[in-house]
């Protein structure tokens, strides 16, 4: 197999599942490259929804083949016209793949790209972050959004879902059952990699640093202060509680974004509860806020949460998670001891949430077990094996 991978840009997140899975497809005698729309992610730029300008501090292109159609990139895209596939039939021409595993579909470039393989008798699979559930819609939409995914889906003979909610979508939308593949949404397991006692060590000197005691249940949320996520949730929900249960938990805001200043006035009528806006933090940086925390609180609005890969992240820590009912990885990880789903916006459902997790001992191991299926080797063993399978 001669197998291009089509991606919209570099993603902290996906990278190490190309660089796996295209090592065990190269091991088989396959080849694999990939083929980015946008370089912008390797620049460095400004990301409109953490209001901040950075460039991710992860190896994006190591350890497998790939290429730019659009190079020097300076923004990142805002709309489907951004992303064009310049140079997409000379790839075409030169590498003779003998299939096209396509990631995203909106972008103007990957739809040509797409139609352009297909033309030349290219098999398509086709591996998209879209869920019927992550956004409410009025019935009329529905019905335009599923015809025109239906036209779009015609294309493929296959695809690789990433979890429950991505796996009914691509049924409803004409993808056999027979053709399509599994492999969960993954991220690098970084607290598997520090030795035990430095967890420990890590935990507590960052709760210590922070001005949270040993008692305190500290809350985590992980992620883009934007309202889509719906951070204030958290607040409103500790509101709800008595005197008695708030002076036993803590909070830290892990991440930036258009909602920072709004909070910071909500957490002040709080005081003296013990909350703490940590601001961006980068990959390499992110572990001891997991291992320091003791919940993890996801409380998205049905914005477009596909999945929620804090979510994975929490879970490789050991966390107890709530999350709403907008976030798409409830159907996966619903069946994990303390992983609580609450409906949207309801602050009182948080509040009574909370109530069983506090004091509860911490266990950096806990779900080490279950994880091992949402792993970067097990997503990209599952892609590997399908994609060669189909041939």
């Amino acid at each position: 197999m001669k197998l291009i991978v089509l991606a919209s840009h570099p993603v902290q997140y996906h990278a190490p599942v190309f660089r796996q899975m295209a090592q065990e497809i190269e091991a088989k005698g396959g080849e694999c490259l990939v083929v980015y729309l946008s370089d912008f992610s390797i620049q460095g730029y400004r990301d409109r929804d953490f209001n901040t300008t950075f460039a991710w501090d992860e190896p994006l292109l190591e350890g497998y083949r790939s290429t730019f159609l659009n190079a020097n990139a300076q923004e990142q895209p805002a709309g489907f016209r951004d992303l064009h596939a310049p140079g997409w039939i000379d790839i075409l021409k030169a590498e003779k793949p003998t299939r096209i595993l396509v990631t995203t579909l909106n972008y103007q470039g990957a739809v040509t790209a797409t139609l352009q393989a297909r033309l030349r008798g290219i098999p398509c699979t086709l591996r998209a972050e879209t869920t019927d559930v992550s956004v409410v819609r009025s019935p009329m939409k529905d019905k335009v959004r599923s015809l025109i995914y239906r036209t779009s889906y015609s294309l493929f003979d296959s695809a690789i879902a990433f979890g429950e909610f991505n796996r009914q979508h691509l049924i409803r939308h004409g993808i056999s059952p027979q053709r399509l593949g599994m492999a969960y949404f993954s991220v690098r397991d970084r607290t598997s990699e520090i030795p035990a006692p430095e967890k420990q060590h890590l935990r507590q000197n960052l709760r210590t640093s922070l001005g949270f005691n040993d008692a305190q249940t500290v809350l985590l949320f992980s992620g883009k202060l934007i309202p889509k996520k719906n951070p204030e949730l958290i607040l409103n929900a500790i509101a709800q509680l008595p005197p008695e249960i708030q002076q036993q938990l803590g909070v830290i805001f892990l991440g930036s974004g258009t909602l920072a200043e709004k909070l910071q006035l909500l957490a002040q009528q709080l005081a003296p509860l013990p909350i703490h806006f940590a601001g961006f933090k980068n990959q390499q940086e992110l572990p001891p806020y997991y291992l320091a925390a003791d919940v993890l609180v996801l409380p998205s609005q049905r914005q477009g949460e596909v999945w929620g890969l804090v979510v994975n992240e929490a879970l490789q820590a050991g966390l107890p998670c709530i999350v709403t009912e907008a976030v798409g990885c409830t159907a996966d990880f619903a069946h994990f001891p303390d992983f609580q789903t609450i409906p949207e916006n309801d602050a009182i459902a948080l509040a009574q949430a909370l109530k069983p997790l506090l004091g509860k001992p911490r266990d950096f191991n806990r779900y080490q077990t279950q994880m091992q299926n949402y792993s970067i080797a097990a997503c990209a063993h599952q892609m590997a094996e399908f994609l060669w399978d189909l041939k």
